[in-house]
C-alpha cells in the first residue's frame, strides 16, 4: 500500500488497527499523484502478478480474486484482467476520430463472461512485467486512466474484463480534493495531439 495523503490523514496514523494488517506501508511526500504512486509500488513488489484497485475498493465474495487470478493465468491473450466496480464500470473501446478520443461502451471479443476491450475501471489484476513496460506517466496526477489504456491499446497489450467479478466501491472525497484538474487534462491531450475525449 502507498500513502501520498496530507500528514494529519496518513493511515498509519489514523487507522493503526487497518494499518497492521498490511504487510507494508510506502509512505511518500504529499500528493505525488497516481501515477508516480503506481510505479512506486510496481518497482517495490516482486511477484508476477499484481493487484491494483483504488484505496476505496474492497474485495468482498462477489470479488472472488482468486478466481479472477486463475483467469489471467489460464488464457495467453490476456495481461491484464478486471472486475467490476460496484457491477459499473463496463468494458469499454477506444478509437481516435480526427483530434477526438473516444470511449464508447463495448468490447471486441467475448469468451463466457469475459469481454476483451480496451478500457477498464480501477480494479484489475495483471502481470506485473507487462504493467512495468506501459508505466503511468508521472507528469499526469489525474487523466491517467484513458492515457495509460490508449497506450496499451497502441502497444498490444490484451486488456479484458470479467464480468462475473465486481469490486465493492465506497467512494469517498478526502477533505480538500480536487477532482477536476484542467492542467493534466490539456497535457494528455497534448501528448497524443488530441484536441478532446469523448466517453461515448
Amino acid at each position: 500500500m502507498l500513502d501520498d495523503g496530507k500528514p494529519e490523514l496518513r493511515f498509519s496514523a489514523n487507522c493503526p488497527t487497518e494499518a497492521a494488517m498490511v504487510d507494508r506501508i510506502i509512505e511518500t511526500k504529499y500528493d505525488i499523484g497516481l501515477s508516480a504512486g503506481r510505479n512506486r509500488l510496481l518497482d517495490a513488489g516482486e511477484t508476477p502478478i499484481v493487484v491494483f484497485t483504488d484505496d476505496d475498493h474492497l474485495v468482498t465474495e462477489q470479488t472472488k480474486l482468486v478466481d479472477l487470478v486463475k483467469t489471467l493465468n489460464r488464457y495467453h491473450d490476456l495481461d491484464l484482467l478486471a472486475a467490476l466496480s460496484n457491477q459499473q464500470e463496463r468494458p469499454k473501446l477506444m478509437r481516435v476520430d480526427g483530434k477526438t478520443l473516444r470511449i464508447p461502451r463495448g468490447h471486441y471479443r467475448q469468451r463466457g463472461s469475459i469481454r476483451w476491450c480496451h478500457y477498464v475501471g480501477n480494479c484489475f489484476v495483471a502481470y506485473r512485467d507487462i504493467l512495468q513496460a506501459i508505466r503511468w506517466d508521472e507528469s499526469l496526477k489525474v487523466e491517467e486512466h484513458w492515457d495509460f489504456f490508449w497506450r496499451c491499446k497502441i502497444a498490444g497489450v490484451y486488456v479484458a474484463c470479467d464480468i462475473d467479478h465486481s469490486f465493492r466501491h465506497e467512494h469517498v472525497d478526502p477533505p480538500g480534493y480536487i477532482r477536476q484538474r484542467p492542467q493534466f487534462l490539456k497535457a494528455a491531450l497534448r501528448k497524443h495531439g488530441l484536441e478532446k475525449v469523448i466517453w461515448r
